[in-house]
């Protein structure tokens, strides 16, 4: 099956001029042109651009994807480099999610301290001056 830019776009949820701009900067390497120079994708054009839409969710910068690409194009021998690239993108993002569950487990103890507030009609003692106070107190309840 063959696809139009917009009916990419449609699919994937990039927009139309970012698809362009990812061919145009040599990302999807195979897409071909019709009779009236149109960009016509096929199936595994669309792999690609699933491909750098997931890297770049996980902040591989487009350069560094253009580089796993043409690696990728060159072939077997560069199967060692590839995953290398691959290996370091994935330690980032293990990273980037054990950061972000910290964040969150900050966040819960924000939500259940105002669902609390809010349910049993509390003074809301948390202010700016006391931070580091009620952290350490809240720290103290769950340890407990």
């Amino acid at each position: 099956m063959t696809y139009s830019v917009q009916d990419v776009a449609n699919k994937t949820g990039l927009t139309t001029y970012t698809i362009r701009y990812y061919h145009d900067h040599g990302l999807l390497p195979f897409v071909k042109r019709d009779a009236n120079n149109n960009r016509v994708f096929d199936d595994v054009d669309l792999e690609w651009v699933d491909l750098i839409t997931c890297l770049r969710s996980t902040g591989m910068p487009l350069n560094d994807i253009k580089q796993y690409f043409d690696l990728v194009i060159a072939g077997e021998s560069t199967i060692q480099e590839r995953y290398e690239i691959m290996l370091a993108q994935q330690q980032r993002t293990l990273k980037e999610i054990s950061d972000l569950q910290t964040h969150l487990t900050t966040i819960n103890r924000k939500v259940s301290h105002y669902a609390d507030v809010l349910i049993n009609h509390k003074t809301d003692d948390y202010e700016p001056s006391n931070i580091q106070e009620t952290e350490v107190t809240d720290n103290n309840r769950t340890s407990a």
